[in-house]
């Protein structure tokens, strides 16, 4: 049999103030006035997720390679049709520091409302020193301008270049 019990968690200021059974911090803040309530039955409640090892600053869609995947296609197939890593490398090159600053704002974003406080940002699509270094200013951008927790990587070994 399972042990199943009604947990509530008091948060004030962005910080948990009290964890316990229902009935035991009912009692503990009683008279207390909440500003939202919100029923968690059946879900899982995190303090926030440490989002390691992505690689969320890139160019070039490579949704395409998607279906030759599903056709059977193996990872050098694609690689010598044009796709894989040096597809991204070549337009993560050619794009300015300005569009890979509004595309990663925008995935850093996406993760933060899914639940993420931290994320690790490798850098690796670039493969030499000028775009690397791109990378880099686009993700200390973002550290000073977001409101989510970043740790920027270099990842300078991500693959061969050509």
């Amino acid at each position: 049999s399972r042990f199943l019990c009604s947990l509530s968690v008091i948060c004030r200021d962005g910080c948990i103030k009290a964890v316990g059974q229902a009935d035991v911090i009912r009692n503990q803040f009683s008279g207390a006035t909440f500003e939202r309530i919100i029923d968690c039955s059946g879900k899982c409640v995190l303090p926030g997720l440490v989002d390691a090892h992505t690689h969320p600053v890139w160019a070039g869609d490579r949704v395409h390679e998607f279906a030759m995947k599903l056709a059977g296609a193996s990872y050098m197939e694609i690689h010598q049709a044009g796709g894989g890593i040096h597809f991204t490398v070549e337009h993560t090159r050619k794009a300015t520091e300005e569009e890979l600053f509004s595309t990663f704002k925008h995935r850093l974003e996406r993760m933060r409302r899914a639940g993420s406080t931290l994320v690790e940002c490798k850098s690796g699509y670039g493969l030499n020193l000028e775009t690397e270094l791109k990378m880099l200013r686009v993700i200390e951008r973002a550290k000073q301008s977001m409101d989510i927790g970043i740790s920027s990587t270099y990842c300078g070994a991500h693959s061969v270049p050509k």
